[in-house]
């Protein structure tokens, strides 16, 4: 990995910031030096800023306000699940053109939303499990990273950090194509660190896992998944009432797993006309 040289020195403990690497994909354009890090370099990038601080916090205490509705994983691991019903901030959030840039470029104009939650670990919260993103872990060894069939978003709603639990990340999994190595990670993982408002766009093969809170408060993360037309969700979105639909954006529409056959058909023209 020619562009992360520092990442040799680097070992599970060691934190990653946008400042503690050599990027050689400087001069790019954003999508394109995202696609460039997604598929051939570190398998992740971050985006600053794609909200406020405000309207972070603003997000973050919704979510918190709203944690009956979450499941929990492990203890302390919460889940809220399907955000995409909680008005128009959340509509918003899964069109933003800087997101939607890269997810086009990366799955195709008529990629889908997979899914869209927060994540909020409490103090104390332990490690979660070492995993890749749905479809990967369903899927045989030698999964493809190209074409992508998954992105994902962690959108931070407050700083990342060591103490609160910044995600734990391993530079250029997506590449190994297998499953997931305790001691590989253990080796190469790095911990995300970022400030309210950005998000770490990741490929779906990374090799990551939420990592301990040590703060005494919890840490609010959004998770959105973005998928290939082909991929059934893992989750189910709707039914959508006619109410969301009437309010839902023509971006946000095409972006629901609504009308497939519409899409497999559009599709099939552009492939085969």
């Amino acid at each position: 990995m020619d562009n992360v040289e520092n990442y040799k020195v680097l070992a599970y403990g060691s934190s990653w910031t946008k400042y503690s690497a050599i990027n050689d994909t400087q001069g790019m354009s954003e999508v394109n030096s995202a696609i460039a890090q997604l598929i051939d370099g570190q398998g992740f990038t971050v985006l600053d800023r794609l909200v406020s601080k405000d309207k972070a916090n603003d997000i973050r205490e919704y979510v918190l306000a709203h944690l009956d509705d979450a499941q929990e994983n492990a203890p302390g691991d919460l889940n809220l699940t399907n955000l995409i019903r909680g008005g128009e901030t959340f509509r918003d959030l899964v069109t933003h053109p800087r997101l939607l840039a890269i997810a086009h470029q990366l799955l195709g104009p008529d990629c889908k939303l997979a899914a869209m939650g927060a994540k909020v670990l409490m103090p104390g919260c332990g490690e979660g499990a070492l995993h890749v993103d749905y479809p990967y872990w369903a899927m045989d060894p030698g999964m493809p990273v190209t074409p992508a069939l998954m992105m994902q978003v962690i959108w931070m709603m407050e700083p990342f950090s060591k103490e609160n639990g910044g995600t734990w990340i391993a530079p250029g999994s997506q590449k190994y194509q297998s499953k997931v190595d305790e001691r590989r990670f253990a080796r190469e993982a790095v911990q995300i660190e970022g400030l309210a408002g950005d998000a770490v766009i990741s490929h779906g093969l990374l090799w990551h896992r939420t990592a301990m809170n040590h703060a005494t408060k919890p840490r609010v993360a959004l998770l959105i998944n973005y998928s290939q037309l082909s991929i059934r969700p893992m989750r189910e979105l709707g039914p959508f009432s006619e109410e969301f639909l009437a309010e839902a954006s023509d971006q946000l529409k095409a972006l629901l797993p609504i009308n497939y056959g519409r899409s497999l058909r559009n599709r099939l023209k552009r492939h085969y006309s």
